[in-house]
Formats: structure tokens, sequence, C-alpha cells
């Protein structure tokens, strides 16, 4: 019991799902892709200015 109450606590008391649910545990990590091509821009820009000065 304690140990389950332990786990419970460390990973953020998230509900139970069900048996058959194939997904992945946890936050989606789609957001890192929107952040890394938003980047992008901006990166070239500063490697662009960069070599020019």
């Amino acid at each position: 019991m304690r140990d389950e109450l332990r786990r419970h606590i460390y990973r953020g008391g998230r509900p139970p799902r069900a048996n058959n649910d194939n997904r992945r545990a946890g936050v989606s990590r789609g957001w890192y892709w929107a952040l890394v091509v938003g980047a992008m821009p901006t990166i070239g820009l500063l490697a662009l200015l960069s070599a020019l000065i």
C-alpha cells in the first residue's frame, strides 16, 4: 500500500486509465516540435547576420 501511495504522489495524481488504452502515459510532446519550428527562422537570421559581420 505504501508503494502505491508513493507512486501516486510522485506521478502527480494522474487518474487511472483503462486496460485497453494504448496511448503513451504523460503529456504529449508535440509542443516541442512547434517550438523548434518557430525558433528556426530566428536561428537562421542570427547565423546570417553573424556571417556578415
